[in-house]
């Protein structure tokens, strides 16, 4: 099994969502009355749509593209297409100046005495996250903010912020996410913000690629979530 990049193609249609693991029962002498089981797990599925392509060089990369992934075989690594950054300003860090008791910039080198750029503020988890855990504080830039719909890396699992969060005047946030964390994450986890990736599986055996004279025409995927 080899897990292939997304190859950053323009796509006229694209959903990414969270599909619940759950089951209902229905009573059957209330059809009214439903129990719901939540079995966590809950997994991304995408539908990607590409436009059609009157480049023969195009349409021949697509055709190549899809039976490499030999069906559900092997993988595709996917950011959310609609949103690769975040619509808050949660970013990097900012770079800080290092002063002496003189309030004069000093330069900071390593030991091969290279120029060090001392940066503070790279969000990062200020607490452990148990496994199934659907919040968490976050340590950045006091003002700093997430938007709901956001997606985030959190341990190497992306995540969509479900609420609206700023930081305090202490530079933490408290966000609200899904999917549930799948493991534990330590404190200090580095929380990735550009293009943070999920990888994903074809549910059929391949993608249809047809071709007319002088036209590729659109194709579509199908993707749903592994790990």
């Amino acid at each position: 099994m080899t897990t292939y990049a997304w190859p950053g193609w323009k796509v006229s249609s694209f959903e990414m969502r969270v599909v619940p693991n759950t089951r209902v029962f229905n009573s059957p002498f209330n059809p009214a009355s439903a129990q719901v089981v939540d079995l966590l797990g809950e997994l991304w599925q995408v539908m990607i749509e590409l436009p059609p392509r009157t480049s023969p060089v195009d349409g021949a990369a697509r055709e190549a593209f899809f039976d490499r992934l030999r069906g559900p075989v092997n993988r595709i690594s996917l950011w959310n297409l609609r949103f690769p950054a975040p619509q808050g300003t949660l970013r990097d860090g900012a770079t800080a100046s290092v002063v002496n008791g003189s309030l004069a910039a000093v330069t900071v080198v390593n030991a091969s005495l290279a120029v060090v750029t001392v940066v503070y503020g790279t969000p990062v988890l200020v607490n452990a996250l148990a496994q199934f855990a659907s919040t968490a504080t976050i340590s950045h830039i006091a003002g700093r903010t997430v938007r709901a719909g956001d997606m985030l890396g959190i341990n190497s699992q992306l995540v969509r912020v479900m609420a609206d969060a700023t930081a305090d005047g202490a530079g933490r946030m408290t966000i609200e996410f899904l999917p549930r964390m799948r493991a534990a994450a330590a404190a200090q986890t580095v929380i990735t913000w550009d293009r943070p990736t999920a990888t994903f599986m074809l549910r059929a055996d391949g993608v249809p690629t047809t071709w007319r004279p002088g036209l590729h025409d659109a194709a579509s995927l199908d993707l749903i979530e592994t790990f």
